[in-house]
């Protein structure tokens, strides 16, 4: 069991966390737009300071949600334990390397299918402020999503309940931000490319439960989010149009989904409620 699970959380403590945790990008987002403006092209070719606003609001969101709602219920004793779970590191590196290693394997796999038809779909090697932006932003996310939310919520249900519904929450939980950061360049696509990234969203909270159901571990699933997002950070072309970001995001989440059925096939118990 997770130390959080062991705290005496207040009632409506989920339910708060969620509120706090799509309040804070939300309000960010609205703020930022009313006093700047929207850009004009996908804000990671160019982290203005307004973007740098809301993508800092919407990483810590998580964290602040969870440090309120256990401080709420425990004081700071219960923020003690929120973030000691940083602490529990040591296991096999075969978990290591499934955390670090199963999203860029498969990102690289899926470009090089990809290049076969253009060119463009071609891996790169960026590594910009942005990308490595990623390994520090998806630590803040997972301490709230993996440190509280996912032990919380396997109180109710099955793993792979928690990270369908987790995952479409997470995936939701995005949607101002994306709205603010590739809206104008997306257009009319834009709801076609945001399906298709949520999809790969909830497959990201599915694998990443299926590894905390056997580790507990908050690091990894850190790890596992920085491998996610850092990864296509690092290896995939921001010079993709419009249209080629949707096959792009198209034929990832297709791959994650059949890592998905995969891991959820041969690791049967993470439908019971009682993994």
């Amino acid at each position: 069991m997770s130390p959080i699970t062991d705290l005496d959380l207040k009632k409506h403590s989920l339910s708060l966390f969620f509120v706090i945790a799509y309040s804070i990008p939300i309000v960010a987002t609205i703020i930022v737009v009313l006093v700047a403006g929207r850009p004009s092209d996908i804000v990671v070719k160019e982290m203005s300071a307004a973007a740098l606003v809301v993508v800092m609001a919407m990483v810590h969101a998580p964290t602040i949600a969870a440090m309120i709602v256990v401080f709420r219920s425990q004081a700071f004793h219960g923020i003690a334990v929120l973030f000691r779970q940083l602490t529990h590191w040591k296991f096999p590196l075969a978990w290591y390397l499934k955390a670090v290693l199963i999203f860029p394997a498969t990102i690289l796999a899926v470009l090089y299918l990809l290049s076969l038809y253009s060119a463009n779909f071609s891996p790169v090697l960026s590594l910009s402020v942005v990308a490595f932006g990623a390994l520090l932003s998806s630590l803040w996310e997972e301490i709230g999503w993996t440190g509280f939310a996912t032990p919380v919520m396997l109180k109710r249900f099955s793993p792979l309940e928690v990270g369908l519904l987790l995952g479409l929450l997470h995936a939701v939980w995005h949607l101002a931000a994306s709205i603010y950061g590739a809206g104008v360049f997306h257009g009319n696509l834009f709801v076609v490319n945001f399906l298709a990234t949520a999809i790969g969203m909830v497959g990201l909270r599915i694998i990443t439960i299926w590894i905390y159901t056997r580790t507990r571990s908050l690091v990894l699933g850190w790890l596992t989010h920085a491998g996610f997002t850092g990864g296509q950070l690092s290896l995939v072309s921001l010079d993709l149009t419009a249209a080629e970001t949707i096959v792009w995001n198209s034929a990832f989440s297709f791959a994650v989904t059949l890592i998905v059925v995969f891991v959820v096939l041969r690791n049967r118990d993470l439908m019971n409620r009682s993994c």
